[in-house]
């Protein structure tokens, strides 16, 4: 099996080759300075002018020039990420924040009775086993 896999692989790359050799012969024989004097009015052939974008699909094209597209390439960047030095400047004196030092502790730690107090009646509390 492996054989005819690797017979078959090199005919393709023959056949392949072959194409291309008598591509190329082609096209010098086509551009040798005999057949041009032949033909002395004959003007060079301009190259074919290729579509700005051939890929694009109707869609994509219809997004060129809107500027809430995500594909606008004349939006402006936007700032860089902030650094964490300018993070904890703008948290200085923010009491909603973790690193806040002036933060006061609680007055008061209640206790396991209390906590539970607040639970009667809740019927989604855990139920402790030494009630």
């Amino acid at each position: 099996m492996p054989s005819r896999l690797i017979l078959s692989l090199t005919a393709a790359l023959a056949v392949s080759v072959a194409g291309s050799s008598f591509a190329r012969a082609e096209s010098t024989s086509a551009s040798d300075p005999g057949s041009q004097a032949a033909d002395p009015q004959a003007t060079p052939a301009k190259p074919k002018k290729t579509k700005k974008h051939p890929n694009k699909t109707e869609l994509d094209k219809a997004e060129r020039g809107n500027p809430n597209s995500v594909i606008y390439k004349s939006r402006k960047k936007s700032t860089p990420n902030p650094t964490n030095e300018q993070i904890q400047a703008g948290e200085v004196d923010n009491p909603a924040s973790v690193d806040f030092a002036n933060r006061k502790a609680p007055a008061h730690n209640p206790t396991n009775a209390e906590l539970n107090s607040l639970e009667d009646g809740n019927p989604n509390a855990v139920q402790s086993s030494s009630r």
